[in-house]
């Protein structure tokens, strides 16, 4: 889905007085995550639906771009399509909701615990469209009732009584959304945070790594997945799945093309080596690595006109890059 019909379906849903809001309860339970719908009061329905489609209206006010999650640089106006091979937990759980939401128990109280909850899953929905909105739920958000606790008894009173009842505060942002296709990262930091990302992208990148070892073009990739696995570095974790994703390169090009590509490239030749036979690329310096995943990106182009050879991403002449 694009950023627009990714708008307008929230914005049709939160302008459209036939909508209608359901919540469900994430929980974990002895290291396992669960799903629960949470009964509610036609009031407290309704309160709830007009707050959540108010949250939408003020999101959306943003002008977005939307942009693969493995290319996140944490902008302050960007919107993240999850595109890593599995999904957390907790996100299968938001799935959960809106996919099976038959086959979700509701919340027991003899059974489920309010502190296990960790996050608030809002379901909007009005008959052509429908969005699941997943709220992170921190600890001090849940005020519970042990102890001595007060609260004002009403408004314009004075009185305080003693709080006798667990109370959930749901909290007023949106950290992810989905729409039945896609899961959408709205919060970058909690993702971050909460969510085991950078293990995730580790875990994909590796995964992607193999598709080089089918084309049997890399002399030793096992260089490349210590530098993911053992020395843990997420910004090349992060510069391979890019690479290897969409690589037209490798869609395209065969080995030797590729190989001769290198040799007779200006820069390139000179950062990265070719085995004696001229059958693998030898990658055994992080340079040579970094190199090797903007060639899978096709970033090194050639100009027609002045027959200058230039790296796509910033348009610098690669002579005036290896100088610098």
């Amino acid at each position: 889905m694009s950023i627009d019909a990714l708008k307008q379906t929230a914005q049709s849903i939160a302008n459209d007085p036939q909508t209608v809001g359901l919540m469900f309860f994430i929980l974990k339970q002895q290291n396992q995550y669960s799903v629960r719908k949470v009964e509610l009061s036609a009031a407290a329905q309704t309160a709830l639906t007009a707050e959540v489609k108010l949250e939408l209206r003020e999101f959306f006010e943003t002008e977005y771009f939307l942009r693969d999650l493995t290319a996140a640089d944490q902008r302050q106006d960007a919107i993240y399509t999850y595109n890593l091979q599995n999904y957390p937990p907790q996100l299968e759980k938001l799935i959960e909701t809106l996919d099976a939401p038959a086959a979700i128990p509701e919340f027991n109280h003899v059974d489920d615990q309010i502190t296990d909850l960790k996050a608030i899953v809002i379901i909007l929905g009005n008959g052509a469209n429908t969005l699941a909105i997943y709220k992170h739920h921190y600890p001090t958000n849940t005020f519970r009732r042990n102890g001595f606790s007060l609260f004002r008894a009403g408004i314009g009173q004075d009185r305080f009584e003693k709080l006798d009842q667990d109370i959930v505060r749901m909290g007023h942002t949106i950290d992810f959304l989905y729409d039945g296709g896609d899961v959408y990262v709205t919060n970058f930091k909690i993702l971050e945070k909460f969510f085991g990302f950078k293990e995730a992208m580790k875990a994909d990148a590796v995964v992607k790594l193999e598709t080089l070892t089918n084309r049997d073009i890399i002399e030793d990739i096992a260089l490349l997945e210590e530098r993911i696995s053992v020395q843990g570095d997420v910004t090349f974790a992060k510069k391979v799945i890019r690479a290897i994703a969409h690589s037209k390169v490798l869609e395209t090009v065969d080995n030797n093309k590729i190989i001769q590509f290198i040799k007779q490239h200006h820069n390139l030749s000179k950062k990265i080596k070719i085995n004696d036979d001229d059958t693998r690329i030898i990658l055994d310096t992080k340079i040579s690595q970094n190199f090797f995943m903007k060639l899978l990106n096709d970033d090194y182009l050639k100009s027609e006109l002045t027959n200058f050879e230039y790296d796509a991403n910033n348009k610098d002449l690669v002579e005036v890059a290896e100088n610098a």
